[in-house]
């Protein structure tokens, strides 16, 4: 773990984002490729632009297993990255046995479902607006490519757990020798025995169960996780957490499948005689724009790990670089497929063949969606690359936000209105504006995120030692945690600090203090918190989602100059979180048990009711227990947090503090 620790934090970024990304993109792109070596066989079969159309309706289907898979699989290789990076081993490998899990119940749901539910989906996917041949295809490429379900999401969900392990190149070569496997056996299949669709997808099935099993064995003998009976067991917080840091990889797959089903209705209405090739034509755009964003994605997948990493151990500095990087790449990407679809349509889409009897059409339309409907290419990859970025440094719903931005908010009902209203031509605008709206959002995020890491203190790992101690004090409403943190405080003649920690930050960075008590004081919706601003200073700096989270990184830049700076005592704040990498802290927690105590001192202390006083007791808790795990993505009365836990209710305030004082006085002498 040190070395991996050194390497990921000390190592060349640009050295680093090769290793990890160019067999991350080699993955997605093989994976992405299974469906276009499918897609180039049968358009050059007697099944042709039928077949193509087929596999075209079938397809979102495939991607939502995917992005089941990519949630489950991207949110644990983030959370194992990021608290590897925080030296969290243990929420390290739950982490992954609860994705094992988690895995396992949602691909045998999904199988079973497909199953049982066949025609439903298939008229949901689109099926009825399309000739005979095409409908009897999908139905046969849809039965046999089910039955590999359970192999196809395994692969895909093992290869993020690998690529997080440090294996990058084991998940590409899994992933390889199965697309290697469907390619030799597709032209067998369709030509020498004539088995046209259903021996494309046979050959699918059969690559995906090798790579499968290819993937299992790896873990066999893991570099740094290590599944245990013990780490399967569903822990509720960890599996949130999982869902949450993969929610935006699974909604930038499973937009591509939504805007697929509508867009294969879409057409299904209005197309007419020309709806088989056009849709088959929009497959083609589809598969081809699925390969450009394997390029996309794969960059920033493989720069995840270097991300997660460095964000936990407190590089921010490096986080910046990485992203940075990775951006470049991602614009160059753009500008050379905006470039080949504006000028080479032609000669892509002559790749997939086709023998409709309106091939004329067919071609002429896939050329146009390729100029219009991608011409916002470049926009598109920005977008993708900084979702993963966002996932990356523990933002799941900036960036689940973002990924509905373009594919759900945007691009669905651009194709809904355009087509439907228009024609098959005017749909094809709804990409391009669709790409170009979400790229202002992501501009606008972005920035807001670049501002605030550049705020965060940067962490020199050889520097945390210090001739001081901080004994930090997180408590429960009426356990008496502020008075015993002020007492301690006298005993040792030293600062206490509590609200006093916002007069410091107004000071230091000439805020108003009542604007950062009204800030400190709001109650905060995690999922819309991203829509609020708050002016902070009289400079009108206008701070993200923003006041609050704007505050906190504040606060935790002066909780990190007091640690060096003075022996002290900080009373909340998320401060046993803020400095739980430095020496001689006293991480404290001040619970009581029993509810009549808190309600008693409450009533005693601040002149409330029984009723008030338990009225506010839960509101307290609830709202430090959603604050302390909001930014520290930990429970907030997790006793694997704390140095001590003291029930006052049961040992009183005066023995709680001398209990302290006497635990602290051992350890600094």
């Amino acid at each position: 773990m040190k070395n991996e620790k050194i390497y990921l934090t000390e190592a060349p970024i640009k050295k680093l984002l090769m290793k990890f990304s160019i067999p991350c993109i080699l993955s997605l792109l093989i994976s992405a490729l299974y469906n276009i070596v499918d897609q180039i066989f049968i358009g050059n079969s007697l099944s042709g632009t039928a077949g193509i159309m087929a596999t075209t309706i079938v397809f979102p289907f495939t991607v939502v297993a995917l992005s089941i898979a990519l949630m489950v699989g991207d949110g644990a290789s983030a959370l194992f990255s990021i608290s590897m990076g925080g030296k969290e081993k243990e929420v390290s490998q739950k982490c992954i046995g609860n994705s094992l899990t988690l895995m396992i119940i949602f691909k045998l749901l999904l199988t079973i479902i497909g199953f049982i539910f066949q025609t439903p989906i298939l008229n949901v996917l689109g099926i009825n607006g399309y000739s005979l041949d095409c409908r009897l295809y999908a139905k046969t490429y849809y039965t046999i490519i089910l039955m590999g379900f359970p192999f196809y999401i395994f692969t895909a969900y093992l290869s993020s757990l690998i690529r997080a392990d440090g294996s990058p190149i084991y998940a590409m070569i899994a992933t390889v020798v199965g697309a290697v496997i469907n390619l030799i056996f597709d032209p067998i299949l369709i030509f020498v025995f004539n088995m046209g669709v259903r021996g494309a997808a046979i050959a699918t099935i059969a690559g995906q169960i090798i790579s499968a099993l290819i993937s299992i064995i790896y873990f066999k003998k893991p570099k740094l996780m290590n599944i245990t009976k013990d780490t399967l067991k569903l822990d509720k917080h960890i599996s949130k957490k999982i869902l949450q840091l993969g929610i935006s990889s699974f909604i930038t797959q499973i937009s591509i499948a939504i805007i697929t089903v509508v867009a294969n209705n879409v057409v299904g209405t209005i197309g007419g005689n020309h709806a088989t090739d056009a849709g088959g034509a929009l497959g083609i755009v589809f598969k081809v724009f699925a390969i450009v964003i394997s390029f996309s994605i794969g960059v920033s997948v493989g720069g995840q790990p270097i991300i997660g990493f460095n964000y936990g151990a407190k590089r921010y500095d490096r986080v910046i670089e990485t992203y940075k990087k990775i951006l470049f790449v991602n614009i160059i990407i753009g500008l050379i497929v905006t470039i080949l679809f504006q000028f080479f349509p032609k000669q892509i889409v002559s790749l997939f063949g086709g023998n409709a009897s309106d091939f004329i059409f067919y071609q002429n339309y896939a050329v146009k969606a390729f100029r219009l409907y991608l011409g916002g290419i470049l926009f598109c990859c920005i977008q993708k690359s900084s979702c993963i970025f966002l996932q990356s440094i523990d933002k799941p719903y900036k960036s689940m936000i973002l990924s509905l931005t373009r594919d759900v908010i945007l691009l669905v009902p651009g194709v809904l209105i355009f087509g439907l209203l228009g024609n098959l031509d005017t749909m094809l605008y709804a990409g391009i504006i669709a790409d170009i709206g979400s790229f202002i959002i992501t501009v606008i995020f972005i920035s807001i995120e670049y501002n605030n890491i550049k705020d965060y203190k940067v962490v020199d790992t050889k520097k945390n030692n210090s001739s001081h101690f901080v004994i930090t004090i997180g408590r429960e409403f009426g356990s008496g945690g502020k008075y015993i943190g002020e007492c301690l405080a006298k005993k040792f003649n030293i600062n206490c600090y509590d609200k006093e920690l916002l007069e410091l930050t107004a000071k230091d960075y000439n805020l108003d203090l009542k604007t950062l008590e009204n800030v400190d004081e709001q109650e905060k919706n995690t999922f819309w918190y991203g829509f609020a601003s708050k002016y902070l200073d009289s400079k009108n700096e206008v701070l993200p989602i923003s006041a609050k989270d704007a505050l906190f990184l504040k606060i935790s830049k002066v909780i990190e100059d007091l640690y060096h700076k003075e022996d002290c005592i900080i009373i909340g704040r998320c401060s046993n979180y803020i400095l739980k990498d430095y020496d001689n802290v006293f991480k404290i927690f001040i619970y009581a048990s029993d509810m009549d105590f808190k309600i008693e001192r409450k009533e005693k202390f601040n002149n409330l009711t029984k009723k008030e006083a338990i009225k506010e007791i839960n509101k307290i808790d609830k709202l430090r227990k959603n604050h302390y795990e909001y930014f520290t993505g930990v429970a907030w009365k997790d006793i694997n947090n704390y140095d001590l836990c003291i029930d006052t209710s049961s040992v009183g305030i005066d023995d709680a503090i001398n209990i302290i004082e006497s635990y602290v006085k051992n350890k600094i002498n």
